[in-house]
């Protein structure tokens, strides 16, 4: 067995549009065990472009620890790995009655994606 780190897991609430202005979903953190690898560059060409030059990571774990991916309103999964913040660009669920699990392809968060420089 590969061994698996513990990873935080921020997971938000759909958004909603308040009084014309968008109102981001509430956060909350749970933690799940993957293993960390660096992404391959046939995952990587999967990716939207735009995406496909970040620094990336593809996490294994149980089929039951997938992440989610930006859909109807809601933002995708972040996680944090040494110190930098990634987001879940890429999911795949393996149940081929073996070993089932997850492969979850993580890019970094670029700092012109809504957060603001101190």
């Amino acid at each position: 067995m590969i061994p698996r780190r513990k990873i935080n897991v921020t997971r938000f609430d759909a958004g909603a549009w308040v009084d014309g202005v968008w109102q981001e979903g509430s956060p909350t953190v749970t933690e799940k065990r993957f293993s960390v690898h660096p992404t391959s560059p046939d995952d990587m060409d999967l990716l939207p472009e735009g995406r496909r030059s970040r620094r990336a990571y593809t996490l294994v774990g149980d089929a039951g620890e997938r992440l989610r991916t930006a859909h109807n309103g809601k933002n995708a999964d972040r996680v944090e790995i040494d110190g930098e913040e990634y987001e879940a660009a890429a999911v795949q669920v393996w149940d081929n009655k073996i070993i089932p699990h997850s492969r979850n392809v993580v890019i970094r968060v670029e700092q012109d994606e809504g957060e603001e420089n101190d």
